[in-house]
């Protein structure tokens, strides 16, 4: 059957669109823009007929800060679970891709299963984090959101949730802090730093990092932008034009504005943090090795010997998945479970696949290691 042609004044207003898109794109490139984003984004909600895209949808309260860091709660309506969540993103992005959009948020759906959540948003690191070391991380601002969890929740331990290199981050946590962690759920998230493309870019042979952070301090945004383009630097242009394909379909417009706002809501990356990161991972590979030294302690993944729900993307180029598999022959755990989905690294907290395929698979894993509320 025949698709219905679309009325011919859409049709104009389309073409009108792309062509405003060429200019637009052009004049993001004249001033230097960090992103297109805010360039592009106008001429396809005009376009669309659509507004902003809601993300972060899911009412919260801060129940803790130190310096950029806060520690958000989301509390459920119905709680059936003592055991809280608590989720450790990265510091290369907003936390709030965890809370996509309504009906597309991991962290809405596990609210909305009785579970009671918290996450760490890392704000915006300025002068005053540049010095910030992996001890300061581990054994101070991931220390505190526990402690601090447990104290709101009521709960004796917790599930730590990490999520790419905010994984990495409550890893190193988990082997040096192990105590009061129930489970820990490991998402995309990298541990044999030998794998993939960006140990072939970091190489000290392309990649001097203490130049950089010397020169920079913290990390620029558009540095680490750069090298995010990189990826795929011919899609970063031909998908604004794409979507003028489904222009009539306002819940992928949204969507897609939606990933782009949240691509573009990029931080810098505190400098001393950075620094180690490079070195100790994706060089020298000693978090995978057990080399890794903070705080004067070596980081043994073996010391972590709680539940472990590993959950790979079979498509991930950032964490590939002999990356994260890896973590399976470093840990202590007895109790562990792999899932593996057809999408993407950032798909499993934003595919329309996570609702119906993937976090239900996570909720129950999460359920059965949980202790319910009596």
């Amino acid at each position: 059957m025949d698709m219905p042609m679309p009325p011919r004044s859409r049709l104009r207003d389309a073409l009108t669109s792309s062509l405003e898109i060429s200019r637009a794109w052009n004049q993001a490139l004249r001033d230097r823009a960090l992103s297109p984003y805010p360039y592009l984004a106008p001429i396809v909600k005009r376009a669309a007929r659509v507004g902003d895209p809601p993300v972060n949808p899911t009412p919260h309260r801060t129940v803790y800060s130190r310096g950029s860091m806060r520690l958000l709660r989301f509390e459920p309506t119905v709680r059936k679970y003592t055991t809280p969540i608590l989720f450790v993103y990265s510091l290369i992005n907003r936390y709030y891709i965890l809370d996509f959009l309504p009906g597309r948020s991991l962290i809405e759906f596990m609210r909305d299963q009785g579970f009671d959540v918290y996450a760490i948003d890392w704000g915006t690191p300025g002068d005053l984090e540049r010095d910030i070391t992996w001890e300061d991380m581990c054994s101070g601002l991931i220390r505190s959101a526990v402690d601090w969890t447990l104290r709101v929740s009521g709960a004796k331990d917790l599930t730590m949730y990490g999520y790419c290199m905010g994984g990495t981050m409550a890893l190193a946590h988990a082997a040096l802090h192990p105590k009061p962690l129930r489970n820990f759920v490991a998402q995309a998230t990298p541990v044999d730093f030998h794998h993939g493309i960006f140990h072939t870019w970091t190489k000290p042979k392309y990649f001097d990092v203490d130049a950089m952070v010397d020169a920079y301090g913290n990390v620029p945004i558009d540095l680490m932008e750069s090298g995010f383009s990189m990826m795929a630097p011919i899609q970063r242009i031909t998908k604004w034009l794409d979507v003028f394909r489904r222009i009539d379909d306002p819940e992928f417009v949204t969507t897609f504005l939606a990933m782009e706002q949240w691509a573009s809501d990029n931080v810098p990356f505190p400098g001393e943090l950075y620094r180690q990161y490079i070195h100790d991972c994706y060089q020298e590979n000693n978090f995978y090795e057990g080399r890794m030294v903070v705080g004067g302690r070596t980081v043994d993944l073996g010391q972590i010997s709680c539940p472990l729900l590993t959950v790979l993307s079979e498509t991930d180029v950032i964490a590939p998945p002999p990356s994260s598999k890896a973590l399976d022959h470093k840990v202590s755990s007895t109790d562990k479970t792999t899932m593996a989905f057809p999408v993407g690294h950032i798909g499993l907290s934003t595919s329309s696949k996570g609702p119906k395929q993937i976090w239900p698979k996570v909720a129950q894993w999460l359920a059965a290691h949980s202790e319910p509320l009596k």
